[in-house]
Parts: C-alpha cells; sequence; structure tokens
C-alpha cells in the first residue's frame, strides 16, 4: 500500500490545534441527484439497527463464525473479529486464524494518524469487509470519532457486525447496502466469491460472477478436472439494495467529517465515486485509500482515466496515471491520494466533528 504521509499529516494537525475555527454561517443546502426517477430510485440508507444481530447472525448459520483476534493498538486488550472458515476464505480470514492479522501495518499507520490529531474526525470504510480495518479503527477512536462501515454482502455484514459485537464497540455505523451511481438500479445483485470472500463483487465486474460451473471448476480448482478431486465450486447470490455516498452523506452528518476512508469494492469503485460527487467537491476525505483494479473499473462501465481525472479536479495529489495503473504489479493498484490543501482539509474535519 502507498504511504499515507503520515509525517506531512501531524505537521498539519498539530499547526491546527492553535487555530480559531469557525462553521460557515449558511451551510448550503445539497443538490439533487437529477438522474433519479422511479425507474431507478436511491435508497435511503439509515445505519443498521444492531440489535437486530444480537441473537445471532441474519444470513448465514452461527457455525460459519469462527473467532479471530487482533490486538488493540490503544490497550493491553485483544478485539474480536467474526472469521469465516479458512477454506471458504483463504485470504483475510485464513490470515487472521493463523494469527497474522491483515495488513495491521497500514491499520496501525492509521491509527497513530488519529491519535497524534487527536483523535479528531471519522473514517470512512467502503467495502468494510470482516472489519480488518473496521474493528481496530473503532477501538482507536472509541470516545471521540467514529466509523462508518459500509459492507452489502449479506453473509460478509454477519460477520462484520459479529465481531462489532463481540467486542463491544459502540462508535461503529454499518451501512449494509451496495453503493453506486445515481442511475444504477435500486438492487443489485452481489456473488459472494466461494474461496476469497474479500473478493466478492458486484455481478458483472470481475470474470468469477459471469462464469459457467466447468469455467469455475477451472479457476478455482486448476489441472483438477475429476469431481472426486475437487470440491463443486458454487457461487452465491444475492440481491443487495444500493445507495450512493451523496445519499448517506445527506443523512449523515458524520460524514462531513471524514478525515480518512479506504474504498475498496472489487471495481465499484468508480460507481461510487459517480454517485458521491457532492461528499467530493464540498467534504472530500483528507486522505484517500482506493483500489484502482484497470479491468474491474471497466467491466463496471467506468474508465479508469475518468476516475483520475475527477479525483484531480478534486484538488487530490499523488493521483497515479493510467499507466502507473497498468503495471503489472498488485502493489500498482492501490494508491493513497491527499488533498493538496492539508490544513484547510484538517480544519474542515475538526469543524464538523465538533458538531456530532
Amino acid at each position: 500500500m502507498a504511504s499515507l504521509g503520515l509525517c506531512a499529516v501531524a505537521c498539519a494537525v498539530a499547526s491546527l490545534r492553535a487555530a480559531a475555527l469557525t462553521l460557515p454561517q449558511h451551510e448550503p443546502e445539497p443538490l439533487s441527484l437529477a438522474q433519479a426517477s422511479p425507474e431507478h430510485p436511491i435508497g435511503d440508507p439509515r445505519p443498521a439497527d444492531l440489535a437486530r444481530w444480537s441473537s445471532g447472525p441474519l444470513t448465514v448459520e452461527a457455525s460459519t463464525l469462527h473467532h479471530a483476534e487482533v490486538r488493540s493498538l490503544v490497550g493491553g486488550y485483544n478485539l474480536s473479529i467474526a472469521a469465516f472458515d479458512r477454506w471458504a476464505d483463504s485470504m483475510v480470514s485464513a490470515e487472521l486464524l493463523a494469527g497474522n492479522g491483515w495488513e495491521t501495518r497500514r491499520v496501525s499507520e492509521l491509527c497513530r494518524l488519529y491519535r497524534e490529531g487527536g483523535a479528531v474526525g471519522n473514517f470512512l470504510d467502503v467495502g468494510a469487509n470482516i472489519g480488518t480495518f473496521t474493528i481496530p479503527l473503532a477501538d482507536c477512536l472509541s470516545g471521540s470519532g467514529r466509523v462508518l462501515a459500509v459492507e452489502g454482502m449479506p453473509p460478509t455484514a454477519d460477520h462484520l457486525v459479529a465481531g462489532i459485537l463481540e467486542s463491544k464497540l459502540k462508535n461503529v455505523d454499518v451501512y449494509t447496502y451496495a453503493v453506486g451511481a445515481p442511475e444504477d438500479p435500486k438492487r443489485v445483485v452481489m456473488s459472494l466469491n466461494p474461496v476469497n470472500k474479500g473478493g466478492s463483487a458486484v455481478q458483472g465486474t470481475k470474470p468469477f460472477t459471469n462464469m459457467t460451473d466447468d469455467q469455475l471448476q477451472h479457476l478455482f480448482h486448476p489441472g483438477k478436472k475429476e469431481q472426486k478431486y475437487a470440491k463443486k465450486v458454487v457461487v452465491e447470490e444475492f440481491s443487495v439494495q444500493l445507495t450512493t455516498g451523496d445519499h448517506m452523506l445527506w443523512h449523515n452528518p458524520g460524514m462531513k467529517a471524514i478525515a480518512i476512508a479506504k474504498v475498496d469494492i472489487e471495481g465499484y469503485e468508480g460507481r461510487f465515486i459517480r454517485g458521491a460527487q457532492q461528499l467530493f467537491s464540498k467534504y472530500p476525505p483528507c486522505f484517500m485509500t482506493i483500489e484502482l483494479i484497470p479491468e474491474w473499473l471497466e467491466r463496471a462501465g467506468t474508465p479508469v482515466q475518468e476516475i483520475l481525472d475527477q479525483l484531480t479536479r478534486w484538488d487530490y495529489k499523488n493521483v497515479p496515471t493510467l499507466d502507473e495503473l497498468r503495471r503489472p504489479t498488485t502493489d500498482s493498484k492501490t494508491r493513497t491520494v491527499e488533498q493538496r490543501d492539508m490544513a484547510k482539509c484538517m480544519q474542515r474535519v475538526r469543524s464538523y466533528a465538533s458538531q456530532q
């Protein structure tokens, strides 16, 4: 992952501590989405009532919740994450259950950034998966900021909420929606990846979501042609309500105080950006780590250059070029961009965070 430029941010935050902050006297009304219509209604997003999960998961069997732990970054205790079986999720869950954590260095850096800045502002986690960022950062921000976690895949949301409840976190808003563009239908089909739950995606965005049974078998069990040597691959599908980043903004004032965002939704990043024009033009996250994989983005109808141009217009720096994103290395696909005027951005975050 790209560096978050912690030194620059820490200096900017330090310079703001003595600044006198004032809120705008006249807050402009949010613009309506002109593209919305009865044929393409947009969800009215509200955070989920986590009490609904108090008796257990809503979609999966309780036996699919496997207890994993990560160390708190602010105290001498562990936090719980409800992992999938290691064979059903050979990436994130397998690493957690083996005691290796998941992207622990980057999560630690984000926590340090918040703590050094007085834990001011919120963290937006678009594509929260089972909570490897949401849970430790909610613990890091406890008592000062909130985590706004978006996870549309129902089985994954079950695991996410189970970990939040077991860790006794009170500062997480969970949005069980897919996020997209204003012209998208109000519901989309999401495909659950049979071996990598974090790789689940909106149907059509990634090749596996449209494959035949034989193609899936070859993809996930290459070379194992006989059924007795390979478990049959089944891709479960779920109809999920869709909303936009701007509708989340209009219903949750905490969206105005996003210090850092992570956007990782397996090719739907561009559609999220199309549906978050108000958010990015008025209240852009000061830092945003975003996955940009050209093939998936283009399959979703969002040309990569369109996204890069948008980020530049919203005054982000460190925006990659298209040639850089087309390099074969995985690390080149995930980039952290930051606002050019960091002092101004942090001042705005501090102003709105004080109103929460």
